[in-house]
């Protein structure tokens, strides 16, 4: 049964759209003009070093129950309220900084069905009166309206008596012994302080939110309504305010194919065999290259549906590329694209960059800059490669760091970064890429990461040694680079597609989905 629910997972992404650096060679093909505006003229680049932050935003396609037409999960709408509005709002503070964000489709057009309408199951058990909530709806409520980091639940000192109160025995009889000991106002309480600790301390600072903070405990049926009201505000408002920014060329909006695909792997799952000769395959390759180009087709149709342009870059899906969707890519009129730093040291070669005691890269002129990549008979492609140390220092260890110093670490290691290169005596211009989740990060930082970014983003504001721009900026200037022959058949983790093939269960699922698309197939 597992076996096959994986493969129906698959379908339903697959049918949604679903040594030394090279030398600098002039590119076969110019770029498209229609590149956004900057909005200050950028210096010199011998005396500065370009920085590039993508911010990747993405939510999967959840289940919708037919029958309610309520979704499953709850995270498009919470991490809206607390990630996506005000990620780009505070960007817009600093106007020196640009940034990009990508938008996935699948979250986009989850975003949609909100704004129109769509409710979540947790939105729903939310809604319900509490002295009217059943058995069943109580224990749900207890089992999943904690779902957040415990640093959050901290902030909320009756969240954090809520949490205590319900103690560590999560069997059925367990909750529900717990559920018959607690009042009305616990639950009412409980469903209020969920939705609101899923909300950015920016708009908890604001009414009508901020009353709600203060007030701490003794919700009323009322208060829930303003929570979830603001909650649709702000679903509501992150394709407008991403669009503004991008039309005031502060920031570049990206998109992924359709339902985030592995897309080397809908092409042909032998394209595995590239990065692990010795992978263990499904007995019968899976190759829909035309399921391929519709997922990129649909991503570029919905991106232009929503931002009035076509897209200039692309995010694939994890970061995943090879040679072979090249092709459509370029044809879909995709300018640039990214992936990891791994990947580049395959194309070219090479077993990996080298850091030194300090994790800075030794080769720093290499890995510092666009390449294209071209079929020879399409437009060429760019193609930025993530610094993963920086990316990661980010996503993962800054978070349990004062703020302030995260950031001055993180600009003390592009500056390490800038003192390699003159070391390697290289002139500009180089640019530094750092591509990370935009969304999960944040519940681990304190204060939902607001410290660590105003301190980032100010101190990027105010050196003049450090320049943030979007990829398609950094391209309209510098417009030569070098190429690669052969991109790399991998993805951003481990520069193989290892994660979603060669494993029993995976080539049983690829297997039952070859089977079903032959079937269906036009």
């Amino acid at each position: 049964m597992k076996k096959a629910y994986l493969a129906l997972i698959l379908l339903l992404v697959l049918l949604a759209g679903c040594g030394p650096s090279p030398s600098p060679t002039p590119v076969p093909t110019a770029l498209p003009s229609a590149v956004p505006p900057t909005a200050t003229p950028l210096p010199s680049p011998e005396e500065v070093l370009f920085v590039a932050i993508i911010w990747h935003q993405h939510q999967p396609i959840y289940y919708q129950d037919p029958q309610t037409g309520l979704y499953a999960k709850p995270w498009v709408r919470l991490h809206a309220a607390k990630d996506y509005v005000d990620m780009a709002a505070l960007v817009e503070k600093y106007p020196q900084v640009h940034v990009t964000f990508n938008l996935t489709p699948s979250l986009i057009r989850q975003l949609d069905d909100v704004s129109a309408g769509a409710r979540d199951l947790y939105w729903a058990m939310t809604e319900v009166p509490a002295e009217q909530l059943t058995a069943e709806q109580k224990v749900f409520i207890l089992q999943r309206f904690f779902d957040t980091n415990r640093k959050i639940i901290a902030r909320f000192p009756r969240y954090q008596e809520l949490l205590t109160m319900r103690g560590d025995d999560f069997t059925d009889a367990g909750l529900q012994d717990t559920a018959a000991r607690w009042s009305a106002q616990d639950f009412r309480d409980l469903q209020l302080l969920f939705n609101l600790a899923w909300t950015d301390p920016d708009w908890l600072a604001q009414e009508p939110l901020n009353g709600l903070v203060k007030k701490g405990s003794g919700y009323s049926e009322a208060d829930k309504v303003t929570v979830l009201n603001e909650h649709l505000r702000l679903v509501k408002e992150v394709i407008p305010i991403h669009r503004r920014l991008q039309e005031a060329g502060q920031i570049e909006v990206t998109m992924t194919p359709y339902a985030h695909p592995i897309l080397p792997l809908l092409v042909d799952t032998t394209q595995a065999k590239i990065a692990r000769p010795d992978i263990n395959l499904p007995l019968a390759a899976f190759s829909y290259g035309r399921d391929a180009i519709a997922q990129v087709e649909r991503g570029v149709q919905r991106y232009r549906e929503h931002f009035g342009r076509p897209p200039r870059g692309m995010w694939p899906g994890e970061g995943s590329v090879s040679q072979i969707i090249v092709p459509m890519v370029s044809q879909a009129g995709i300018r640039w694209m990214a992936s990891d730093e791994d990947v580049l040291a395959y194309s070219l070669g090479l077993p990996g960059f080298t850091r030194d005691s300090q994790e800075t890269v030794q080769e720093a002129d290499t890995l510092y800059r666009p390449y294209y990549v071209t079929d020879n008979r399409n437009p060429p492609v760019a193609m930025v490669f993530r610094d993963r140390t920086l990316s990661d220092k980010v996503g993962f260890t800054y978070s349990g760091s004062n703020g302030e110093l995260a950031a001055q670490d993180f600009v003390d290691r592009l500056h390490a970064i800038k003192d390699r290169l003159k070391a390697e005596g290289k002139g500009g211009p180089h640019l530094v890429s750092v591509i990370l989740d935009g969304e999960n990060a944040w519940e681990y930082y304190d204060n939902d990461g607001k410290d660590f970014l105003n301190n980032l983003y100010r101190m990027l504001s105010e050196d003049p040694e450090l320049v943030t721009v979007t990829p398609s900026e950094y391209l309209a200037r510098f417009p030569e680079q070098p190429t690669i022959k052969n991109l790399w058949a991998g993805s951003w983790i481990n520069h193989d597609f290892t994660t979603w093939i060669g494993e029993e269960e995976e080539n049983r699922a690829w297997e039952y989905l070859k089977s079903t698309r032959d079937f269906v197939q036009p």
